[in-house]
């Protein structure tokens, strides 16, 4: 093959990773750091407002949207999980999260987009 070919074909592969790929982890270590006791303020994929506080005893409260509900939460080996009193029926979930600049990208299991965090206080 030619080598301009085979130079393009490598910039092309380049421009279409996709963006998760490029956006580096928040590690479970972070996520205790930096959102334990604090308030996480963003939308949900869909574009409801979410609130979401992780306190030290694994208590846990979320709003999205019109939806209030408590429960708990822990780490895990790729970022967290929460149990919600309603939602789910109180079937556990768990999340990994990757930073896209100053906003924290939420994804599911699947790998779709549950929601980001745009401010942490």
């Amino acid at each position: 093959m030619n080598p301009c070919a085979v130079a393009i074909a490598a910039l092309l592969a380049l421009v279409y990773v996709p963006a998760q790929a490029q956006d580096p982890p928040v590690t479970p270590k972070e996520i205790q750091d930096t959102w334990v006791n604090k308030t996480l303020i963003g939308a949900t994929a869909s574009g409801a407002a979410v609130t979401l506080k992780l306190q030290p005893d694994g208590a846990a409260s979320l709003v999205a949207g019109s939806t209030t509900d408590t429960g708990t939460w822990r780490l895990s080996e790729q970022g967290y999980c929460t149990t919600w009193k309603s939602i789910r029926a109180g079937q556990e979930r768990c999340y990994s999260v990757r930073r896209a600049g100053a906003v924290m990208k939420v994804f599911n299991p699947d790998g779709s987009l549950s929601g980001e965090f745009k401010e942490i206080r």
